[in-house]
């Protein structure tokens, strides 16, 4: 029986070198289009052309432009991990769970400074079920052990990590997809800074 593969699923993973560069010039392109032209300028046409690919080449590896962006969406959520990880290393050497979270939500916010309109093609054109979460268990675990000790009548620690890094992400993300403009305004880092603390250090008997 024939497998039907959904429209956001890329129907090959390059392996040779040639194959890969051509899929980077494809992604590349479309992000490229998404920032110019946005979602209604993005056809295949007018990535293979800015690619500089064959139609038939983008159609090799993609079906259609909902799949070369969930491969953006792909690549977005490797890199969020990345630079993730990149702060994680530098949170037990903070004096105070303000300098901890000054340092995760700068990670977060440089990574969604770039391409706006990636974001929000991700945000409004691909369907929940194929995005791709970017922190796993192991990722909320270091996040426990930075934040842990500063904690104050938290009753839940482990869930309210999650919960933190669930709110900072969201609300990062949907500036970055709706006004991204507000990411650059003074203030903008220290205000989510501060929904966080008083989330994580709360009043005795709140």
């Amino acid at each position: 029986m024939k497998v039907v593969r959904p429209a956001t699923v890329i129907r090959k993973r390059p392996r040779q070198e040639r194959s890969r560069a051509t899929v980077d010039a494809i992604t590349q392109a479309a992000t490229y289009i998404l920032v110019e032209s946005g979602w209604k300028g993005l056809t295949t046409n007018a990535i293979a052309e800015r690619a500089g690919v064959n139609i038939s080449s983008l159609y090799q590896f993609f079906p259609g432009k909902e799949a070369i962006v969930a491969e953006l969406q792909l690549r977005h959520a490797a890199e969020s991990r990345k630079k993730l990880a990149q702060a994680l290393e530098q949170l037990s050497a903070q004096s105070s769970l303000h300098d901890a979270l000054a340092l995760l939500v700068a990670a977060i916010v440089a990574e969604h400074r770039i391409a706006p309109a990636v974001h929000r093609a991700i945000a409004e054109e691909l369907p929940g079920s194929v995005r791709h979460a970017a922190p796993d268990d192991l990722v909320e675990g270091q996040l426990l052990l930075a934040f842990g000790p500063y904690m104050q009548n938290v009753p839940d620690p482990q869930l309210a990590c999650r919960i933190a890094r669930i709110a900072a992400h969201a609300v990062i993300h949907e500036t970055a997809s709706r006004t991204p403009e507000v990411l650059d305004q003074p203030g903008f880092n220290e205000e989510i800074i501060a929904l966080l603390v008083s989330f994580l250090q709360r009043p005795a008997g709140a």
